[in-house]
Formats: C-alpha cells, sequence, structure tokens
C-alpha cells in the first residue's frame, strides 16, 4: 500500500470566480517552464534513455542505472527537462535524482524541476479542494460527482501529488439512478455554473463529449459522455460499456477528501481508449504511458469480452508490452514489435499540426484546410476505421457550432 504525504497548501475557495478566454482564445502558460520546442525526439537518444530511467526508478522505487547518466552533459539535462514538463513527468523524474551520485546532475536544473514540483504539489491541492467543493454542492441536490482519471488515478502512485494533472474530469449522475447512454446530471452542474456568472464551454451542446468552464481558476471538465461517439467505428459500442462498468467506489485523497473513482474495469476500458485515440488522431505522450503502467502494475490487464478482435485490444496489448519494455511492468501479452516500436516513437514525439503559410487569403486558408482534412483521414482511417463521410460530416458539424474556427489561422 502506498504511503501518501501530507503536503500543506493554503486554499482560498472563498475567492470570487475568475472569468478566463474562451476555448479559441486560450494560453496554457507555466512560468517556471522554459520554451518547450516540438522537434522530434529519437528513442536512443541520451535525454530520452535518461529520462525513461529516472521514471522507471520513480515508479517502481528501484535504483536508476547510473550507467545511463554516465557522461550527460548539460544539454543533455536541459533536454531532459524540456520533454518532462512537456509530458507532465518531471515529478516523476525529479523523485529519482536524488538516487544519483551527488553532482551527477547540474544544479541549475534541479533548481528549476524543485520549482516545477512545487507548482504541481500546490495546484494538486487546489485540484482535490475544488473536487471536494463541487462534489459537496451536487451533493446537496441528490447528484454524485465520479472523478474521471486525475486525481483517482494519482492514488496508484507512490507520491500521488507528483502527477500533474491538466484538468479536472467529472461525471455526475442522480444518486440510487444509472446511466446508459450519458450524464442525466451535467446540465445541473453547468447552470450552476452559469447563476454564478461563469462561461461554459458547449453550454447544453448535445453532441459535445462535455462542457468546459473555469472554477476558482481550475478547468473542469463536465461529461455528457465518455467517449467521442463519431471519433472512430467502435466508439459508440465502448461508450456504452463504459457506462455498465462504471460501478464507483470511494477513495480518500492526500488532504482528506473523499471522491468517488470508477471501477477498475471502467479505468481498464477508459484509459486505453483514451490513449488510443490520442494515438489515432495525435497527441498521444508519456503521461498516457505512465498512467497505463501503473494502471496494469496495480490491476494486471482483464480485457472484457466485449473488446475481443476488436482495435481496441490490439492497441492495449502494445500498449502492455512497451510499458513492459520500458518501465518495467510484467504483464504477458501477446506482441506486436512494428506496432509497438511505432507507439513508442510516436509517444515521445507528439505530432506537430502543418500550419497554414503565412499570408495567405481567407479562401487560400479553407482550401489548405480541407487538404490537410483529406491528407489526415487517409493517415488515421486504418486505426480509427472512420469513414470520410463520417469525418466530413463530423467536421461540418464541429464548425457549426464553432464558426470561428474556421478562418482561424491554426
Amino acid at each position: 500500500m502506498n504511503t501518501i504525504p501530507l503536503i500543506s497548501a493554503k486554499i482560498n475557495l472563498s475567492s470570487p470566480e475568475i472569468q478566463q478566454p474562451s476555448k479559441s482564445q486560450r494560453i496554457y502558460q507555466t512560468p517556471i517552464i522554459d520554451k518547450i520546442t516540438l522537434e522530434n525526439t529519437n528513442p536512443e537518444e541520451k535525454p530520452v534513455t535518461m529520462l525513461i530511467e529516472l521514471i522507471k526508478s520513480s515508479l517502481s522505487g528501484a535504483e536508476p542505472d547510473k550507467k545511463v547518466f554516465k557522461g550527460a552533459t548539460y544539454h543533455d539535462w536541459s533536454k531532459l527537462l524540456e520533454m518532462s514538463n512537456r509530458a507532465s513527468m518531471t515529478g516523476f523524474a525529479f523523485d529519482s535524482i536524488s538516487k544519483l551520485p551527488k553532482g551527477s546532475t547540474p544544479s541549475n536544473i534541479v533548481l528549476k524541476m524543485n520549482e516545477f514540483v512545487k507548482e504541481i504539489e500546490g495546484k494538486y491541492a487546489r485540484q482535490e479542494a475544488v473536487l471536494g467543493d463541487i462534489s459537496e454542492q451536487l451533493s446537496k441536490k441528490g447528484i454524485e460527482t465520479i472523478a474521471l482519471k486525475g486525481l483517482g488515478l494519482s492514488l496508484n502512485y507512490p507520491i500521488p501529488q507528483h502527477r500533474h494533472g491538466r484538468d479536472i474530469d467529472i461525471f455526475t449522475r442522480l444518486k440510487g439512478t444509472v446511466t446508459e447512454d450519458r450524464s442525466n446530471a451535467t446540465e445541473i452542474l453547468d447552470d450552476m455554473m452559469v447563476e454564478k456568472g461563469i462561461n461554459v464551454e458547449d453550454y447544453k451542446e448535445p453532441k459535445a463529449k462535455h462542457s468546459e468552464f473555469f472554477y476558482k481558476d481550475l478547468m473542469i471538465e463536465n461529461h455528457k459522455y465518455f467517449v467521442n461517439k463519431e471519433s472512430f467505428a467502435e466508439a459508440k459500442m465502448i461508450d456504452e460499456l463504459l457506462h455498465k462498468k462504471l460501478n464507483p467506489v470511494e477513495k480518500i485523497l492526500p488532504n482528506g477528501t473523499k471522491i468517488l473513482v470508477p471501477s477498475t474495469e471502467f479505468n481498464t476500458i477508459f484509459l486505453a481508449q483514451h490513449a488510443f485515440q490520442h494515438y489515432a488522431v495525435g497527441g498521444i505522450d508519456l503521461h498516457n504511458l505512465v498512467d497505463w503502467s501503473m494502471h496494469i502494475k496495480e490491476n494486471g490487464l482483464q480485457i472484457p469480452k466485449e473488446l475481443k478482435g476488436t482495435k481496441l485490444e490490439t492497441f492495449m496489448y502494445a500498449l502492455t508490452n512497451v510499458s513492459n519494455k520500458h518501465l518495467g511492468t510484467n504483464v504477458k501479452v501477446p506482441d506486436n514489435p512494428e506496432y509497438e516500436k511505432k507507439l513508442f516513437k510516436k509517444i515521445l514525439h507528439p505530432e506537430a499540426t502543418d500550419l497554414p503559410p503565412k499570408g495567405i487569403g481567407d479562401i487560400e486558408l479553407v482550401i489548405f484546410k480541407a487538404k490537410r482534412m483529406l491528407k489526415n483521414h487517409k493517415e488515421r482511417k486504418e486505426l480509427t476505421g472512420r469513414s470520410l463521410t463520417n469525418t466530413i460530416l463530423a467536421s461540418i458539424k464541429h464548425k457549426i457550432r464553432h464558426p470561428e474556427s474556421v478562418l482561424r489561422r491554426l
């Protein structure tokens, strides 16, 4: 059982809600982090092997292989820090630095890591307090709040507060009920926020997977569904399966907040589906692999019969073997070396979006985006199984809901 150290943080939940920029305007910033580049990362490069070794040591408790760090330059450590910040892995990397011989790590790198870890711990404490606050408000209205990913998953880690959560994902339902296709209480929370004067993105949009809003300076994703049902061929079936497997249980967070989290069966499907979708359409990163590693280390891997023969089952095996090879888990599954090599490479350097040329007109911009969509569809169809018709219809629906995105130069 994990020993959870208590971390004190001053939490002021009485402060007024702060209106934040809309989704289309939002810029995520972390003041102490150096500018992060998205250059390609070779799995064999020294900074990569160093970071993976630190993460592996942190999560397993084993001593890091000191040979991996022999001859490391300041540039190697700088790139390691850059990668760990981008992938939300700095907390875990920092936990293993002390296991290296004294003087192995440049003092400036250690200081930057230490500052970032303090930010992570502070944000964790604020997220815990805000989740408790929202859960209490909803409980008075006869609604239960179930934490997805994030804070619930952090309890799988040796130091939960060092799992850097970006948003707070929740699913709500009326107490004493089960849901079959969507939350039966999402709009109640959205209405509460609107009454407080808070802007809610995708407010009462029936096709949106979740609404979004900032509450007490933190982003909340209030889920209607678990899966983007039109994202790939098996998505609707998987969303229905997740409702059946939800079965929440109570857990206690480090500062004593009681929360509900989904069952192990739910998390097996949800974590894999979430990572698979990012793999298929872009954005998979080390944090997806590490969450999966800690989940299968804690619970093993039992694949529901409904997923046998699906693309998601194949992906689960590949992700598990990448974890076995690089992070020290030991869960026996069928192997597929070519798939696993491609997956690990994509995890290490998320693909950058092709940006439109500077100075082109609005018509040329629309044509560029249409060609980019067709190109991406061809590359992703093998994984998603999604037809070109569905891809085009989904794009049109998105543009109708977000007309400002048509001429957005991204």
